[in-house]
């Protein structure tokens, strides 16, 4: 289950929707269940982040959402199979769903590879994983979110 988790400046709606539809389509075209593809946002609140020591976050922040980031911290829970191109790829593509400005916005992207079997997930009423199935059950289920 590829997850995403993006702390930025206050975003429109309708800019995370667009970075959201985005970055979904990127992954599904390289194999993830666009079902299982999670996108999520968080604002970050005044003179929470900093970067060499000086806040990105300001009380200005509080104005109102904005089209694009100034700045984002981004964490990606990626198949740990998914190699150095793949991860570069993606955090061009969050750098551009995201509108960030190449010259002034801050931006980071760190990379977690997850074993899928790590991942569980609520599937008609119970918790799976890619992991082995207990016996009876079907074994192929929980494997779509896992192809690298």
């Amino acid at each position: 289950m590829p997850t995403v988790e993006v702390t930025s400046n206050p975003l429109t709606p309708s800019t995370r929707l667009r970075a959201a539809l985005r970055l979904t389509r990127f992954m599904a075209a390289r194999g993830s269940d666009p079902a299982h593809v999670v996108v999520s946002f968080r604002t970050a609140e005044p003179m929470a982040y900093f970067a060499g020591g000086m806040p990105l976050t300001t009380y200005e922040d509080d104005a109102g959402p904005e089209r694009t980031a100034r700045w984002a911290s981004v964490v990606c829970h990626i198949h740990r199979d998914r190699d150095h191109d793949y991860r570069a790829r993606l955090a061009d593509e969050i750098a551009q769903a995201l509108g960030v400005d190449p010259d002034g916005a801050h931006l980071t992207v760190h990379f977690r590879p997850t074993r899928p079997d790590h991942v569980f997930y609520l599937h008609e009423g119970s918790m799976t994983s890619a992991g082995p199935a207990p016996a009876g059950r079907d074994q192929q289920k929980g494997l779509q979110h896992a192809r690298p």
